[in-house]
């Protein structure tokens, strides 16, 4: 999994230029370069060194996540990136989510924990989303947790559609967008 979000990292750098995400003024994050403004930023992605760590997580939540969860929030700090998947001849313009330093994966373990909660809650398959679709907020990109099947779902529903059979394949599809 890990070369496949190389490839889309590398594709994203050659093909989107500049690179421009929000800026948060209280994260020391390490993908920052130049202000642009003070709302937006240039960005350079960055190796996690150490990568996220999941444990505290998993402990917690009694739950092992999918190493292709652990391997996709693990690898990179970087700016949200922008793409179109087409599936089932249709086009799906995408966010993928990323973290943008130590203080935004600290807040993404947050949100993780939350919908893992309301998953349970809603005895619904469990599910970790990597991104929003651009044609509705309440829209998730998601890999299921037991199968690693990449798919949507809308907020507070089980994943309805099925974009790919692995995270590899997915990412493989993703066409870089400004």
């Amino acid at each position: 999994m890990s070369e496949a979000l190389d490839r889309l990292i590398e594709r994203y750098r050659t093909q989107v230029d500049p690179l421009i995400t929000e800026y948060v003024a209280e994260w020391n994050s390490p993908i920052y370069r130049q202000p642009l403004d003070e709302d937006q930023v240039a960005w350079q992605p960055v190796r996690q060194q150490p990568e996220l760590d999941f444990s505290a997580l998993e402990t917690a939540l009694e739950l092992t996540f999918h190493k292709h969860v652990k391997d996709y929030y693990g690898r990179w700090f970087a700016g949200d990136l922008n793409v179109i998947v087409t599936h089932q001849q249709q086009q799906h313009g995408l966010s993928l989510l990323q973290t943008q330093g130590p203080e935004d994966a600290e807040r993404l373990l947050q949100n993780i924990t939350g919908h893992i909660l309301m998953k349970r809650k809603l005895k619904q398959p469990e599910t970790v989303f990597i991104g929003l679709a651009h044609e509705a907020d309440d829209l998730l990109v998601s890999i299921d947790n037991q199968s690693g099947v990449v798919g949507l779902e809308w907020i507070g529903k089980a994943q309805h559609e099925v974009i790919a059979q692995t995270l590899d394949e997915f990412l493989e599809q993703c066409q870089p967008q400004r």
